[in-house]
């Protein structure tokens, strides 16, 4: 894989997750928050149910336009 595709995907990576981040309630980002702190570097939000849920209903909404 050369070296632009992975910057490309990164960044992808990042949007998808401030796109997330951005669209959690009060008590989703407190426990979101609690969790990253909690558990430091283990934390991944490419594994957070809710975070994959989300990117689920993402990929199906765009699959429906």
């Amino acid at each position: 894989m050369n070296k632009e595709i992975l910057n490309k995907e990164i960044l992808n990576k990042e949007i998808l997750n401030k796109e997330f981040l951005d669209s959690l309630n009060e008590k989703e980002r407190i426990a979101y928050h609690i969790a990253k702190s909690h558990l430091g570097t283990m934390f991944s939000l490419d594994k957070c149910n809710a975070f994959l849920e989300w990117v689920k209903n993402k990929e199906t909404e765009k699959k429906d336009v």
